[in-house]
Order: C-alpha cells, then sequence, then structure tokens
C-alpha cells in the first residue's frame, strides 16, 4: 500500500513539473528588443503566470516611452524632434488608455499582434493610425497582422519610421510580443 501511494505522489509530482515546465515555457519576454527589463526595474522580479497581460504591456509601454523620451535626439533636425515628441505623446495617450490588442497563442508562443478581430490596434498600429490614417493602419495588418516591425515589408512603414523622428530599433523596443 506504502508503494502504491509512494507511486500515486511521485507520477502526480512528475505530471505537475511537467505542466508547469510548459507552462513556464509560454511565458515569454514581453519585448525581443528589452525582454522583460521594465516588468523587473519597475516590480523588482520577473513576471510569472498570475501576472495581468495588461500589466506586463502597460509597464513595458511605459518604461520605453521614458526611455526614449530621455534619449539625446540633438542630432535630429528640429522638425523630426517636434515629430519625435507628438509621437511620444500619442504613446502615452495610448497607454494610458489601456485598451491593448488580444493576441492568439501560437502553437505556444506569442505574436505581435497589430490588429485584433475586433478591430484593437496595438501601439506601434496606434502611432501609425493616428499620424497616417486607418487605412493604411488596416492596409498593414492585412499583410503583416502578426509580424515584427522588422519583417514588415511595405515601403509605406520604411518611409513612415524614416520621417518620424524615431529609428525602426526604437519602434521595435516598443512592439511587444504579446
Amino acid at each position: 500500500m506504502k508503494v502504491l501511494t509512494m507511486l500515486g505522489f511521485m507520477v502526480m509530482a512528475a505530471f505537475l513539473g511537467i505542466t508547469l515546465a510548459s507552462t513556464q515555457q509560454q511565458l515569454q519576454p514581453i519585448n525581443t528588443v528589452l525582454g522583460d527589463e521594465s516588468f523587473i526595474a519597475t516590480y523588482g522580479r520577473k513576471p510569472d503566470l498570475r501576472t495581468p497581460q495588461s500589466l506586463r504591456i502597460e509597464t513595458h509601454l511605459a518604461y520605453v516611452e521614458d526611455k526614449l523620451r530621455q534619449s539625446s535626439v540633438t542630432h535630429l533636425p528640429a522638425h523630426l524632434q517636434q515629430k519625435r515628441q507628438r509621437l511620444l505623446d500619442l504613446l502615452q495617450q495610448y497607454r494610458e488608455a489601456g485598451n491593448f490588442p488580444q493576441s492568439e497563442p501560437n502553437v505556444g508562443q506569442y505574436k505581435p499582434c497589430f490588429m485584433d478581430k475586433n478591430g484593437t490596434i496595438c501601439a506601434v498600429g496606434y502611432l501609425i493610425e493616428q499620424t497616417e490614417g486607418r487605412a493604411i493602419a488596416e492596409r498593414i495588418n492585412a499583410r503583416h497582422p502578426y509580424d515584427y516591425i522588422q519583417d514588415m515589408d511595405m515601403p509605406e512603414v520604411q518611409e513612415w519610421i524614416e520621417s518620424s523622428g524615431l529609428t525602426e530599433e526604437e519602434y521595435e523596443m516598443i512592439q511587444t510580443s504579446h
């Protein structure tokens, strides 16, 4: 009887270990450039499975916005400095509204979600929408619904980046992978 009880506990422990391990694998970093640096800097720990996704996104966007506002942009012409400032103000607006898209997991992995099935747009998409219009945001979404900014091979995206006052890497820092 003791052997069966012990065997039962071992099977249950093994099952729980596998379940926890596979679940932990699904908790990937919020951003490909910064990982979970924002959450760790803000809360002193890594996010876990109990951490609401919206909190992770909001924390990340606040952190990136602050980081970008602190960056020296004296090398940029005045008109690009102004555009940059406007985009960072829009990013703050987006973050404060807290209306983030719901990404669908893809084989246990999350990818960026430009616009979800309800039409809720991501941070970078919001910046494009607010400066270039909803139509271009929808065209981008039609071709690149789950792509990282560096994989969006549309001239409109590259032209927008180049004329925005932010670099592609800075947009990569903004874009969440959830």
